[in-house]
């Protein structure tokens, strides 16, 4: 193989596969307390107003956003009780997504929830991915957001499940509205955020993630078209070497 061709051949080969990348996906629309700024994206909905209090923003039965990993769609549910169906909210005053509560009545959905954080023991949201993802990192922020410094700490906790397994339980550490680390990452395609088991239990509403795509994006044309190019060179060379 010549050295032309065979830098051809590499080099279309690593575009072919391209390295996974990390990235940060916030769902709120300000930034406080030292959260990023990047990557702040809106989602399609109703308009939600929390009937006990001046909670407005925006909810649906799915929000969805677009990610490195395809299409990630939020959804929410409440556990068995009177009020057994739930929107998940995205909020302008409190930043983050949180739960709403309520039913449907007449094709209508009737909010029963004081709080649209994520605030009892049956509220969820999940999180599922285009494809598989490693989840690295949450941000967070308390139902009364001027003290998610002093609301979320060491020993208040979260839970996470990974593709509908069984929950593991994190700490919101000591540093208020800045990422928590999910250990080595979780992997998988759904992760479902609920309220601590064995920590102290404390009102949160999720407003980002830290993760990278397993799955490598689908190659350009114009890197199949160098592909090709390098396996022409590599045809060529072999060639010349059976003539010799």
């Amino acid at each position: 193989m010549t050295r032309f061709a065979f830098t051809l051949f590499a080099s279309a080969m690593s575009l072919a596969v391209p390295a996974a990348m990390a990235e940060t996906l916030m769902f709120t629309n300000s930034n406080l307390v030292s959260l990023p700024s990047t990557q702040v994206i809106g989602a399609g909905g109703s308009a939600c107003v929390n009937p006990f209090g001046n909670v407005a923003g925006t909810c649906g039965a799915a929000l969805t956003f677009g990610t490195s990993a395809g299409t990630l769609r939020v959804t929410a549910a409440d556990g068995p009780d009177v009020d057994t169906a739930a929107l998940v909210f995205q909020g302008n005053s409190n930043a983050g997504l949180g739960v709403v509560e309520g039913y449907y009545k007449s094709g209508q959905f009737k909010v029963t929830d004081g709080n649209f954080s994520l605030d009892t023991d049956k509220e969820t949201l999940t999180l599922t991915f285009g494809s598989a993802v490693k989840l690295t990192q949450a941000y967070f922020f308390a139902d009364d957001r001027t003290n998610t410094l002093r609301e979320l700490d060491s020993i208040d906790g979260f839970t996470v499940s990974v593709n509908g397994g069984a929950f593991q339980e994190f700490s919101f550490g000591t540093n208020g509205g800045l990422p928590v680390t999910l250990g080595g990452g979780l992997v998988g395609t759904s992760f479902t955020f609920g309220y601590a088991k064995f920590k102290s239990k404390e009102d949160y509403y999720l407003a980002g993630i830290g993760f990278t795509a397993l799955t490598p994006a689908i190659p350009e044309p114009s890197t199949y078209a160098l592909m090709a190019l390098g396996l022409v060179g590599v045809a060529a060379a072999a060639r010349r070497a059976r003539r010799a």
